[in-house]
């Protein structure tokens, strides 16, 4: 093969590589900030449960305590009538004795009721701002991951085309090059590299000053010494 015609070949493979990167590498951050987005809508569900259930929670004991609290006052009424009629100074000592402890409980019942109240109310608020939170991020999340998923299957067929081009071209090369092309390609995501100021632009190993001028002005196909990629200049189109 005409040294010249090769040479255009890596040039052109090399920008092929070039697209091939790029087009994994957004859909590699597709798959990256899908992930994040599901996961990140998973902790806004989850805080939304947990602040629900903490209200639901709170709403439980403040119920059981309004009802003991319904319970000690029924046995207050019941033991304040029976007070009236004791004449013995011992019951009516030990009537007064539970009836002032029912009436500290009562108090520190209704004391607790008023705090639950006033946190069950600003639980309900968290509620109503974890849920709609969680809404909010729901919508954001899916419309990203449907414009995502366009540009996925856009980029799934570019990718198919930049293989099918490169697959193309590397089979117009010589059989020797070829092959280590293909080898070169399962070991790094670039066979074909540009020259980057005297450079490999792959491990950017520097060359002897000849041989990077002559990957830089197109005068030959070199191979860099220490990643035997193929190292070329840029295109001139």
């Amino acid at each position: 093969m005409d040294p010249e015609v090769m040479l255009n070949l890596m040039v052109e493979l090399a920008g092929l590589e070039e697209e091939l990167v790029d087009v994994r590498s957004t859909l590699a951050h597709h798959t990256r900030r899908d992930r994040h987005l599901r996961e990140l809508q998973t902790e806004y569900e989850d805080d939304a449960a947990r602040t629900e259930a903490q209200g639901r929670d709170m709403a439980v004991t403040l119920r059981g305590a309004e009802g003991r609290i319904r319970e000690i006052e029924a046995t207050l009424a019941r033991k304040r009538d029976q007070v009236i009629g004791i004449t013995d100074r011992r019951q009516y000592k030990a009537l007064q004795t539970e009836i002032t402890a029912l009436e500290t409980e009562l108090d520190h019942l209704e004391t607790q009721a008023i705090e639950l109240m006033d946190d069950v109310g600003d639980k309900d608020l968290q509620t109503d701002q974890a849920k709609g939170d969680r809404d909010a991020q729901v919508d954001r999340g899916s419309k990203e991951i449907v414009r995502m998923d366009e540009e996925t299957v856009r980029a799934r067929a570019a990718e198919q085309e930049i293989v099918s081009e490169i697959e193309r071209l590397t089979g117009l090369l010589p059989d020797r090059i070829a092959r280590h092309v293909i080898r070169l390609r399962s070991q790094y995501p670039q066979a074909v590299v540009r020259v980057q100021a005297g450079a490999c632009g792959g491990c950017f190993s520097v060359f002897p000053a000849q041989q990077g001028l002559d990957a830089q002005q197109g005068k030959a196909l070199v191979q860099c010494p220490a990643c035997a990629r193929f190292v070329v200049h840029k295109s001139w189109q």
